[in-house]
């Protein structure tokens, strides 16, 4: 994990570290590339830091990777405590 990953899982927790999240109000704070975004929060999926859902309809609240949800598992929490 990098420096951006750190940062992606610090955006969560600040927003709501114990419930699902939508990935573009967390993109408000991080201000990166959606496309970007979500295929960080795919990665950090597969090494366990987060959770996320994904919709088959288009939604203002979901990035173009179909990302609508995303949540900080206690993995993703623990690391931000360890940093």
């Amino acid at each position: 994990m990098d420096d951006i990953d750190m940062r992606i899982l610090g955006a969560i927790d600040s927003i709501s570290p114990r419930s699902f999240v939508s990935p573009v109000k967390v993109n408000e704070l991080l201000k990166f590339n959606e496309t970007e975004l979500g295929n960080r929060l795919k990665l950090l999926k597969k090494s366990g830091h987060v959770d996320i859902m994904t919709s088959e309809y288009p939604s203002s609240l979901a990035l173009p990777n179909s990302i609508s949800k995303v949540y900080l598992t206690d993995l993703g929490r623990q690391s931000l405590t360890q940093k």
